[in-house]
This record gives C-alpha cells, sequence and structure tokens, in this order.
C-alpha cells in the first residue's frame, strides 16, 4: 500500500527534463484513476510473485485491493489541490483542481503523527496497569485520525467555498469579476489567496474567512493587461506559448520593447498567489521589429532568460 500509493509521484522526475515534460507529465496519466489503479495494481502483482517465490502465498483480494485502493486515493487527494491531476485519462486530458488544500499541510502531518503516537502512550500506560486490549493495534488511531483528516478537508472545502463566493461579489478598481480563484494558504484554512479577473486587470488579493473575518477589496494589488496588438497575437501562436497556456490558470503577459524587436513573457499568477518559486514554469518570446519569431522557450520562471 505504501508503495503503490505513493508511486505516481514519480511524473515529478520529469521535471528533470525540462519545463516542457513538467507541463507535460506532472499530475498527468499516473495521477487519473484509470493509471494510479494500474500502477498500483502491476506493483501488487510483482510483490505477490516475490512473496510467492519466498513461500508465501496471498490469497483473498486484499493483496491488490488495498493497494489500488491507496493508489486511487492519492490521485484523488491530489484534486483538491490547486496543481490538480488529469483524474479521467484517457477520456480527457482536464485537470480536475479543487484547490482546497495547500500542496504541503503541516496540519495533516500533525494529525498522522497524533494518531500514530498517542495511541502507543496510551497503550504502554494500560499495559502498566495490566490491561489488555483485543483490538487490532492502532486500528483505533487509525479510524480517529482518518475520520479528523476527513472533518478537515470539510471544513476547507467550505471555507473556499466561502472565499470564491466573496470575491465575485464585489469589484475591483470599479469592474465587476468576470472569474476568479480562492487559492489555500499552506497554514490556516481561514486565509486564502485570490485572483480575480475583470475587463483590464487582473487581482492579487488576501481573503480570510474565519470567524469575524472582514475582506478588503481595495487591498488588492492590481497587474493590468496588455492592450491587444499584433505582436502578443503572433507571441501567443507559438507553439510554447500554446503548451504554457494550455496548463497555465490565471496567465499574465507582459509585452516590451527591445533594441531588435519586442520581447513577451508569459506567466501564471497562480504561482504568485501561492508563493511557489519552485517548478513555476513561464514562457519567454522573443520577435523582430516586424513581428517574426526569434526565440521561444518555457522556462523556470527566475532563470536567467537566454537569447
Amino acid at each position: 500500500m505504501l508503495l503503490a500509493g505513493t508511486l505516481a509521484d514519480l511524473d515529478r522526475l520529469s521535471g528533470l527534463f525540462g519545463p516542457s515534460a513538467y507541463l507535460r507529465w506532472n499530475g498527468g496519466v499516473f495521477h487519473s484513476i484509470a493509471g494510479a489503479a494500474a500502477l498500483a495494481l502491476v506493483v501488487s502483482l510483482a510483490i505477490r510473485a516475490y512473496a510467492k517465490r519466498r513461500g508465501v502465498l496471498l490469497s483473498g483480494a486484499l493483496w491488490w485491493l488495498a493497494p489500488v485502493c491507496a493508489a486511487v486515493l492519492h490521485a484523488g487527494m491530489d484534486a483538491l489541490l490547486s496543481s490538480g491531476a488529469e483524474l479521467f485519462w484517457p477520456f480527457t486530458s482536464a485537470r480536475v483542481a479543487l484547490d482546497w488544500a495547500p500542496s504541503f499541510d503541516p496540519w495533516i502531518l500533525v494529525i498522522l503523527g497524533a494518531g500514530i503516537f498517542l495511541p502507543e502512550l496510551f497503550r504502554l500506560v494500560s499495559d502498566e496497569i495490566g490491561a489488555k486490549s483485543k483490538k487490532p493495534r492502532g486500528q483505533a488511531g487509525a479510524i480517529v485520525a482518518l475520520a479528523l483528516i476527513a472533518g478537515y478537508f470539510v471544513l476547507r472545502g467550505t471555507m473556499h467555498l466561502n472565499a470564491a463566493l466573496m470575491i465575485m461579489q464585489r469589484s475591483y478598481a470599479g469592474e465587476s469579476a468576470r472569474r476568479g480563484a480562492a487559492f489555500p494558504d499552506s497554514i490556516s484554512p481561514f486565509v486564502w489567496h485570490a485572483i480575480v479577473e475583470t475587463e483590464s486587470a487582473l487581482h492579487l488579493v488576501q481573503v480570510p474567512t474565519g470567524p469575524m473575518a472582514n475582506f478588503d477589496p481595495e487591498s488588492a494589488v492590481h497587474l493590468h493587461k496588455p492592450e491587444p496588438s499584433a505582436i502578443l497575437d503572433a507571441a501567443q501562436k507559438t507553439d510554447a506559448a500554446r503548451q504554457f497556456l494550455a496548463s497555465a490558470r490565471f496567465p499574465k503577459a507582459t509585452v516590451q520593447k527591445e533594441t531588435e524587436g519586442f520581447s513577451v513573457e508569459l506567466r501564471d499568477l497562480k504561482y504568485e498567489a501561492l508563493g511557489q518559486t519552485s517548478r513555476a514554469v513561464e514562457a519567454e518570446i522573443n520577435l523582430n521589429a516586424a513581428g517574426q519569431l526569434t526565440f521561444a522557450r518555457l522556462e523556470w520562471q527566475g532563470q536567467p532568460h537566454k537569447n
């Protein structure tokens, strides 16, 4: 179960082959329901064959059912993240990204740690007084921990819904919201980092949802969209831009006049809202004065640009 439930994250290694491979494979096939189940089944068959050679016969359904459930649960939980997962591949490559939970959540680790160590502490106390439990060791702690985690996700989902509704009901710099998203804070389920798109700008704003919270849309940072132009249109038609835009949640273009033409940078504001500095991808495109492509590539955000 541990191996099958974590093996899907091998697709993170796609980043070693560059931003293009990372956008294509991370959270892709291995994180779909079908892909995760198939991967877990292969792992289960390999372990069963190994056990058989060692003289251990694995009978019944648990030898394959439990690992498959673990792998599918992994894919489902990743759908709660802002990065999302292609849950329904091969029928569609669309990502399911509910934006409920951060990629690293210390509260889940606290709950899991308590589910492991507190029952052990109680067992030591029971052993001291001579009491013996007939239940399987760790069963009660596991049940309580899983129930608490499920309740915690329900809380995050409720707070996310509140934040999403709140940002769409307000105006920003005198303009109504067209679309928006609330991304989770890595510590508090009562704080969300939102992006709102209006007709002329993209707005980054923090949204509190806790008791007595006061949301102030005037505190938003306004990033104006570039004016439509032939240069921007030409840049967005490049292969690098198309691959980037296919996965970007809130793309922001920056067009600059250079000595020998124009440079166009495309970045996803989702990374800025999440405060993500690693594995953030951007597109860098250069065109000459006539609007002809001279350079286009996907890059890791923050690395020096190469012409």
